[in-house]
């Protein structure tokens, strides 16, 4: 017999619809208290906020329970666990993704030491897709939730408080008394987003309201299709309901309003799947210029980051003026998943748009000075030779200045349509569904194996070869870091001061010899990458030139970026004198953490999830 509590009960509800209430029963919901943890792996090593977490402590707490946000970073688990054992959790929530699964079978077998009896519950992209071999690759773990948070951790939570069990909870998969793992339905998705209280913001507030952005969630789902990723989309949804829901203009603009006001925060990520859905078209534009015409209405200073679909912009006045309302109230970075200049390769990806789409999107782009954070994946189990020339010839001619680029190798995510046709190629680790090693594949042609395994060793970092991890500051890596540090420099100072006489012309000719200077890195790219593919190809390479190449890659990047600074300050000068107060624009790197730096994402877990 399945236990339902009774505020479920109350009246016929509509699929989708949450309403964020408590259980009169539970009469002393500050005495169950939950514990988010955040594991600082991958992505959110230099910006840690999590908006999944963010939103599930906010639910919590609207209705009295006692929520907290807990950072672990890489190295400091056991000072992290002696805070949450003082904290007294009587549940711990971690969010899983591929690449965090090591990290939290390691913290979670450390937490059931010292709290035996606290409940531990995961969720996330690879807790959504895999929860049943989370439970049975993770004793220490309790309960596995499926997709958006906030309905089940509110039913969790007050089950938690009234000692009743999880049998009637939709949305988990969890153990029986007698250890059988079981899964139950999956809870529709929220379909008003706006009934949700703002997400909690205790992360910003542990930095010192000094993260490198600050994230912000206008839209959940995708209509896309990427075989590759698992964010929620057309074609791997693990809920049902809307594909795509949207919060309103001006929802969003006083989210972003309160953040201003209340921390003086003024850079943001837009971190929905597609910031112009839900058509790409009429309606999607219409509510993305909204939002940024209240931007400037509202006198917001703030700049912002979205992610695109190429096929979704065209070369005609109408988008230009859009790109051009956009960067007028804030826009300086776009994330494309260009992902391939290969027509068959985008096939293969069910990517709706072309080669030509990509090429207009990077070239509008550029016109409008926005810095385009290229999602691009060469290497992958169906790579050829001749498709890693033509990816490579594609990046020479189109942004190629960023050498890992040519050499980004695919991660794989539970819950993708890649990871189906893989497994049925007999391409998958037969140990895959136990470890959800994103690299758990293997190649149908060895010579691209050979050469994914040698490109991955260039960058002076061992780690980066065996996991995607990058925890040494190769100058590659710093290149690419200091490059959007670069552009966002550039497009601050055009924002404030292009209306003092001459900043203009300083500004071009400074974009002018950047930009030869990045075609000159981008034949460089090439070239290295072709000598050594044929090099490679035909066993010329032996362990000392390889060494001597690592050293040559790490020379010409550090050079580059000497150049560049060297001439950033002496365009400084001139625009100081030009009465340009250029230190009002931040510039500097921000310092890599013990657990990594930044890395790019082919599509686990856009959007805000357990």
């Amino acid at each position: 017999m399945t236990t339902t509590l009774p505020i479920e009960d109350a009246r016929k509800k509509k699929p989708g619809e949450f309403e964020i209430t408590l259980d009169p029963r539970v009469t002393d919901p500050a005495s169950t208290r939950v514990s988010f943890l955040i594991l600082l792996d991958g992505d959110l090593v230099m910006s840690p906020e999590h908006l999944g977490v963010a939103y599930m402590a906010a639910t919590l707490r609207q209705v009295g329970f006692t929520a907290e946000i807990r950072e672990v970073p890489h190295g400091e688990e056991e000072s992290a666990i002696d805070g949450l054992a003082e904290f007294g959790p009587d549940i711990v929530c971690f969010t899983l993704m591929s690449l965090n699964m090591q990290s939290c079978l390691t913290v979670s077998e450390k937490i059931r030491e010292r709290l035996p009896d606290t409940l531990i519950a995961c969720g996330g992209p690879a807790g959504t897709f895999a929860g049943t071999d989370v439970l049975e690759n993770n004793p220490n773990v309790d309960v596995v939730a499926t997709g958006e948070g906030e309905p089940t951790i509110l039913d969790v939570a007050q089950r938690v408080a009234l000692g009743e069990p999880l049998d009637g909870c939709k949305g988990i998969a969890y153990r029986d008394a007698d250890g059988t793992i079981k899964q139950l339905p999956a809870r529709p998705v929220i379909h008003d987003l706006e009934v949700l209280p703002y997400p909690a913001r205790d992360q910003l507030e542990q930095h010192g309201n000094k993260l490198e952005y600050v994230r912000v969630s206008t839209s959940r789902g995708c209509v896309a299709m990427c075989t590759f990723c698992s964010a929620p989309h057309l074609k791997n949804r693990s809920q049902p309901g809307k594909p795509w829901r949207g919060r309103g203009p001006e929802d969003i603009l006083d989210e972003v309003e309160y953040l201003v006001k209340k921390y003086k925060f003024r850079t943001y990520d837009f971190i929905d799947s597609t910031f112009e859905d839900p058509d790409g078209g009429r309606v999607g534009k219409q509510r993305v210029r909204a939002i940024a015409q209240g931007i400037l209405d509202r006198g917001l200073d703030i700049y912002y980051n979205v992610c695109m679909r190429a096929e979704n912009w065209k070369d005609t006045p109408e988008d230009h003026d859009l790109m051009d309302l956009m960067v007028r109230s804030g826009l300086e970075k776009v994330n494309v998943g260009i992902e391939s200049g290969v027509p068959e390769e985008l096939d293969l990806w069910d990517k709706r748009a072309t080669v030509e789409d990509n090429r207009t999107v990077i070239k509008m782009l550029r016109e409008h000075g926005i810095y385009l954070a290229m999602g691009f994946i060469p290497f992958h189990p169906y790579a050829t030779v001749d498709t890693l020339v033509r990816n490579a010839e594609f990046l020479r001619d189109n942004a190629g200045h960023n050498l890992r680029r040519m050499t980004e190798r695919l991660e794989i995510y539970p819950g993708t349509r890649i990871i189906e046709k893989m497994e049925k190629d007999g391409l998958l680790y037969e140990d895959y569904w136990s470890t959800l090693d994103h690299y758990g594949y293997r190649f149908l042609d060895p010579k691209v194996e050979k050469l994914a395994k040698h490109y991955a060793a260039l960058y002076n970092n061992d780690d980066y070869h065996k996991h995607g991890v990058i925890t040494e500051q190769s100058a590659v890596f710093e290149f690419e870091t200091f490059n959007v540090v670069l552009q966002t420099y550039i497009s601050r100072i055009y924002r404030r001061f292009h209306t003092l006489a001459g900043v203009n012309d300083v500004l071009d000719g400074f974009k002018d010899w950047l930009h030869e200077l990045r075609q000159e890195m981008g034949r460089f790219n090439f070239d290295f990458f072709k000598s050594n593919l044929d090099d490679v190809l035909a066993d010329r390479l032996d362990a000392d030139q390889h060494r001597s190449q690592v050293v040559d890659v790490e020379r010409f990047f550090r050079e580059r970026i000497r150049r560049i600074k060297s001439e950033q300050l002496r365009v400084g000068k001139n625009l100081h004198r030009l009465g340009a107060s250029v230190t009002e624009i931040s510039s500097t790197l921000p310092k890599p953490g013990p657990g990594g730096l930044p890395r790019v994402y082919t599509g686990e877990g856009a959007g805000p999830t357990w």
